[in-house]
């Protein structure tokens, strides 16, 4: 078999890749990096006059600490396919770049994309009866990918939660307030009676689909042993970007096939819960960046998760919520450099795909540091008058802000957490509006979750 012309291989990664590929499975057709946030490649092989086409699931960056490894969702994969689960089959682990290499399933994401309201709803339907199905799985089905049996309420709605904290703590080197409030809030809230455990992926809701069937689950590095309810509300986030319809719905027809209760409190408990993960993972990148991630792209996911993690905590406790002031410029001298630079970088070229994503990626950065230039004196400014506001106590400078809340947040009882709310709440807008129009990601600005109503 021919190919339309050579492989290029653009970067040490692609070139470890490719020869992996040739030495374990077959002669590389196609290998194709993808111009995203995440590394990953399509890629295509022949072995025996067979052409498998491949996905490669790539690394986050060496700074980056997943609850689950590559090699525990390898083992993920395999235990979904020897349930009956649907999933990609596992063809092969890299080490070097770390990566997961597995066989293409048919279908694509999205499903928002089908035409046929029928259609749309069954897939939907189906996604949802498969999750049920994966619930009911023993947890000894899962003993290869070595996780821990979690006991009790506060452990069986917590496990993924806790492990995520522990890694934040490790990683933040930091005061960060924001995440000890989050963390203390979710464990003085744990839902009392929850104790049975599952297998659940609380980043829900990603399925592929073909011909009106779902014909494979993807993404499992989010993975724990927890309360069924945790990938329901999972699904919440995922509506942002492929949205899937009336979710409330989707949780009637849940309860319908399993026969558990799914309550809008015990939702807005695991969408605070799986946000404060996003948070967890997050935000330590902000401090530690390596050249592969996109900085942009991960601030606007740690401020948007963070945003919906504070509004879930608001509808769980009956908070009302009050919108900042919208922040005026400021301009710090030489504004018009910003300016220029996000100018300069969009002028160059991009050679590839990959390559224009890069340039891209810059660009978003220069424009949020150009931002930061404008905005940013008025927006610290309401920072600290807030932080004095509730502590007491002036800060100097935004290192020292941090330090004064943390210190208040972790001597802070249940008492203060509707004004701790209210707080973060407020510095997260601002934070927001400083990512407007910073690079493909930045659509999450001023974007909420699907208002779940009473169940």
């Amino acid at each position: 078999m021919t190919t339309s012309g050579p492989v290029v291989l653009a970067c040490e990664m692609d070139r470890k890749v490719f020869a992996w590929l040739e030495a374990n499975l077959g002669c590389v057709l196609r290998l194709t990096p993808h111009a995203r946030w995440r590394t990953g490649w399509d890629a295509e092989i022949e072995r025996g006059g067979e052409v498998t086409a491949l996905y490669i699931r790539g690394p986050r960056g060496d700074n980056y600490i997943s609850p689950i490894d590559m090699r525990q969702e390898a083992a993920i994969h395999r235990a979904f396919l020897a349930g009956g689960i649907p999933a990609p089959k596992v063809l092969g682990l890299i080490d070097d770049p770390e990566a997961l290499v597995l066989e293409r399933i048919a279908g694509t994401i999205n499903t928002a994309t089908i035409d046929n309201a029928e259609e749309r709803r069954a897939v939907r339907e189906e996604f949802v009866e498969i999750m049920a199905r994966l619930h009911t799985l023993p947890l000894d089905h899962f003993d290869a990918v070595g996780l821990e049996i979690p006991v009790g309420a506060d452990a069986v709605s917590r496990n993924l939660y806790a492990a995520s904290e522990a890694i934040f703590d490790r990683l933040i080197g930091r005061p960060w307030p924001l995440m000890r409030f989050v963390a203390g809030w979710l464990r003085r809230n744990v839902p009392q009676g929850r104790t049975r455990a599952a297998f659940v992926n609380a980043d829900a809701g990603q399925f592929m689909f073909a011909d009106g069937r779902v014909t494979g689950l993807i993404d499992f590095e989010m993975s724990a042993f927890g309360d069924p309810a945790a990938e329901l509300s999972g699904m919440r986030l995922r509506d942002t970007s492929e949205p899937l319809g009336d979710l409330s719905a989707l949780y009637d027809h849940y309860e319908k096939v399993s026969g558990d209760r799914i309550s809008k409190r015990l939702i807005e408990y695991h969408t605070a819960g799986f946000c404060g993960v996003n948070g967890f993972m997050l935000w330590p990148l902000m401090f530690t960046s390596t050249p592969e991630q996109d900085y942009s792209a991960y601030m606007n996911f740690a401020v948007a998760t963070s945003r919906w993690c504070v509004t879930a905590m608001a509808a769980h406790d009956g908070v009302q919520l009050a919108d900042p002031r919208t922040p005026v410029a400021s301009a710090m001298g030489f504004e018009q450099a910003g300016h220029h630079l996000v100018r300069q970088i969009g002028a160059l070229p991009g050679v590839d795909p990959a390559g224009e994503y890069t340039r891209d990626s810059a660009a978003a950065l220069a424009l949020y540091q150009q931002r930061w230039l404008t905005f940013g004196a008025d927006v610290l400014a309401a920072d600290m008058a807030d932080t004095e506001a509730l502590t007491g106590s002036h800060p100097f400078g935004q290192d020292d802000m941090f330090a004064q809340l943390e210190a208040f947040v972790l001597q802070a009882g249940p008492e203060h957490d509707a004004a701790l709310i209210q707080h973060f709440h407020k510095w997260l807008r601002r934070q927001d509006f400083l990512l407007t129009g910073c690079g493909i990601a930045s659509y999450f600005v001023g974007l909420d979750l699907q208002v779940i109503p009473e169940r």
